[in-house]
């Protein structure tokens, strides 16, 4: 009973085809606007400073003093933490002293330059122990980590074979640029100061604007069916401070056309070179053969085969678009 219902419906079905009915279908016309050829990096690019460094101390002790938090931001040189060293800075203070009485000793022709020359050395080594138990900034930034407590010993991670933590990064405020790998075949595409598109999923997502500043004109051949080149750029969204370690997809704009006849990209059939769209014409669909110039995967510049006016049908979801097609037309606005 279920394959005698089964094959009724089908031949209503091919009755009311015969018939003459119309498929419902929605269409648009030749629209103008930009258009852009773009290059995507293979995988998500990674956000990071132009400098950042891990701090440590240059010797082992007892943390007395820590001047920072995580999140602060200090200046080149700013204390970050201090190590017990009150003995190292009276014994340093001490050949401050001796160094300045030699001096006035040897200007008075009391001691010989070897002797003055000895206490000088003696003050610089005082001086290099001293400072290994304290660390400073190296540069403008901010603290992004920081693994020290008060009272707690801290011992250097040289020569130490298990995995430490780091005690101390910073990270500068400045412009962020961003690593990342574009496809083999890409490569001579892309051209140090073109301009790309990224997109942080950490920023919900936001555009900003970036310039290619380094193609490594090197193919990995670490994944035999992935081969890549590493690529460098810099972001010069200047109202946007990119947290460091963040991914970012990446599409540089290789070539860009304003005010090109456009059409969305998913409305053309074919492979290659041979494109076409299905125009409405006396209420059914005719194939015509279009040439095609700078396009994306979202829309696509139409250089010949089509008029302007014509009625371009849309493909939607479960309808086959087949030359020939009786339509019933929906215009829709585009782009």
């Amino acid at each position: 009973m279920k394959k005698t219902n089964t094959l009724l419906l089908l031949a209503v079905m091919s009755l009311t085809v015969a018939c003459g009915s119309k498929t419902n279908i929605q269409a648009i016309k030749l629209g103008k606007g930009t258009v852009e050829t773009t290059v995507n990096t293979t995988n998500s690019g990674t956000v990071e400073a132009l400098q950042q460094a891990e701090l440590a101390f240059g010797t082992a002790g007892r943390i007395s003093k820590i001047y920072v938090t995580s999140g602060s931001t200090v200046k080149a040189g700013d204390l970050i933490a201090e190590l017990e060293n009150a003995d190292l800075r009276a014994v340093y203070n001490e050949s401050v002293k001796d160094f300045g009485r030699s001096k006035a000793l040897f200007d008075s022709g009391l001691v010989s330059i070897a002797n003055l020359d000895s206490s000088r050395r003696m003050t610089e080594v005082n001086r290099i122990n001293l400072d290994k138990t304290v660390m400073r900034a190296p540069f403008d930034g901010m603290i992004t980590t920081l693994n020290l407590k008060i009272g707690e010993f801290y011992q250097s991670s040289i020569g130490v074979t298990t995995e430490k933590k780091v005690a101390a990064q910073i990270i500068d405020l400045k412009k962020r640029i961003i690593k990342g790998e574009i496809d083999e075949v890409d490569l001579q595409k892309i051209a140090i100061g073109q301009i790309a598109k990224v997109k942080i999923p950490a920023l919900r997502n936001k555009m900003i604007t970036a310039k290619l500043t380094k193609v490594v004109p090197f193919v990995s051949t670490v994944k035999d069916q992935d081969r890549t080149s590493e690529i460098e750029l810099e972001i010069i969204d200047d109202k946007v401070l990119v947290p460091v370690g963040a991914s970012a997809d990446v599409e540089i704009i290789t070539e860009k056309k304003e005010n090109a006849n456009i059409l969305p990209t998913n409305i053309l059939t074919g492979v290659g070179g041979n494109k076409s769209v299905f125009v409405v014409v006396d209420g059914k669909l005719e194939k015509k053969p279009v040439k095609i110039g700078v396009g994306n995967y979202e829309r696509v510049e139409i250089l010949e085969g089509l008029k302007g006016d014509e009625l371009i049908a849309r493909p939607l979801d479960g309808i086959e678009l087949v030359e020939g097609m009786k339509v019933k037309v929906e215009e829709k606005k585009w782009p």
